[in-house]
């Protein structure tokens, strides 16, 4: 999913990819995220907009993984980054769980998700 979204007269693409993973991130503990294979294609999403991005009037980029939670409120779930794209100057992938049933419920209802609600 790819989004422009304008904030403060200034205007922000994000590039969002929904993940069906189970996250669990404990101290020492660690499961149901996402592969290298994951991280690195989100990556190849930015690099593929970055001539759009650079001849426009887009001041920055956010790359965000998105899972369902039970839970009726947004959570951050931290980043992850590959450093051989950190220097290409690309974003780090944000991780937010979102409220499962909340999506559903403003899909059936043509309603949408308001973004801001994901910190970015």
């Amino acid at each position: 999913i790819v989004s422009l979204y304008k904030t403060n007269d200034k205007y922000r693409f994000i590039i969002f990819d929904a993940k069906y993973y189970n996250l669990i991130l404990e101290p020492e503990k660690l499961l149901g995220q996402p592969g290298v294979y994951d991280v690195a294609k989100q990556y190849l999403y930015q690099l593929a907009y970055k001539n759009v991005i650079e001849d426009t009037e887009i001041n920055s980029v956010r790359n965000c993984f998105l899972m369902p939670t039970e839970s009726d409120m947004v959570t951050d779930k931290g980043r992850v980054s590959l450093d051989m794209f950190d220097v290409l100057n690309l974003e780090s992938i944000q991780i937010r769980q979102i409220p499962a049933q909340e999506v559903y419920f403003d899909y059936l209802h043509s309603r949408k998700f308001n973004i801001e609600r994901l910190k970015l």
